[in-house]
């Protein structure tokens, strides 16, 4: 009977071990279905606003094509004009012109229409990056890029952002960085994600913010540096700030997926990113990239045919 009895208990332990296990391995599982499908959903929301942002960029190109035409022709018939208007100032004094003294206008009107061509040409601009960023971009990683220009276009991207977020941003470019191989898109974004990161962790508008590119020629790679003088990051969120859904800005509407997604990319690019912070004295995000050689054009093309 007390064999009997043990044996039973014994049974009857391991069914209630194996119980907390399966609930243990049920729980886990359904997280995991609950990350994919909050991917599913998150791919779904960028898919749209590809096609949301395509339609946008394409009603801003038709005003912004009539301004880009007719202002020229407006400055050009002003410059016309001007010796009649100031033949007549000279001959009978200041007078009315736009709802003020011509005397004051006389050198506003030409500063005006040129600042309206260049904020025309600035649309232009940001639309065709919007467009670029927003399309479809090729799996393949067989583009020869410039470090500093992927760079610049993706700080047009998100200007807005930036000046919202700060007074001070600086940017120190190296020049004539050596060629990296890859997806000018996909480093945007893995660019754009940084910026905005950086914006998101100032606490006011006198905190600075500073970009800075280099060529490390001794490890053959090129990097990115992205400094904030923010708010920092606990340091036990360090690792794991490129896991999937973590975020340190929950109650802002952070989801967790960019800096994961960007880490993704990066590994693509067989390059690295790096986090320093402390926490009241800002963040450092360091992108590091190869630089591209003979043998990554090779297989490229052999990758083509």
């Amino acid at each position: 009977g007390a064999l009997a009895s043990g044996l039973l208990l014994l049974i009857l332990g391991g069914i209630v071990v194996w119980n907390r296990l399966l609930k243990r391995e049920v729980a886990s599982r359904t997280e995991e279905l609950r990350r994919q499908q909050q991917q599913l959903i998150q791919a779904d929301k960028m898919s749209s606003l590809g096609v949301l942002v395509s339609g946008v960029a394409h009603e801003i190109n038709n005003p912004s094509g009539l301004l880009l035409l007719n202002l020229p022709v407006l400055r050009d018939a002003h410059d016309d004009a001007r010796p009649i208007l100031e033949a007549y100032y000279r001959d009978h004094g200041d007078f009315p012109f736009g709802g003020l003294p011509y005397s004051r206008m006389r050198d506003e009107v030409p500063s005006m229409l040129d600042e309206m061509l260049e904020g025309t040409q600035r649309i232009k601009r940001i639309v065709g990056d919007l467009k670029d960023f927003a399309r479809q971009g090729s799996p393949e990683l067989g583009e020869r890029l410039d470090l500093d220009e992927v760079v610049k276009t993706a700080v047009r991207l998100v200007d807005n952002s930036i000046r919202q977020a700060t007074g001070r941003f600086e940017t120190d470019y190296a020049g004539d960085l050596p060629a990296v191989w890859g997806n000018a898109q996909r480093i945007e974004q893995v660019v754009i994600n940084l910026v905005l990161n950086a914006c998101q962790a100032l606490e006011g508008r006198d905190q600075g913010i500073r970009l800075t590119t280099r060529h490390l020629a001794d490890d053959q790679a090129v990097i990115l540096e992205v400094h904030d003088e923010g708010r920092g990051i606990d340091p036990a969120a360090l690792t794991r700030l490129t896991d999937p859904f973590f975020t340190t800005r929950r109650e802002c509407g952070g989801t967790g997926l960019g800096l994961s997604v960007s880490a993704g990319i990066v590994r693509e690019h067989h390059g690295q990113l790096d986090f320093a912070s402390h926490p009241g004295r800002g963040t450092t995000v360091t992108l590091t990239l190869p630089v591209a050689s003979a043998d990554d054009a090779a297989t490229s093309h052999q990758d083509d045919r």
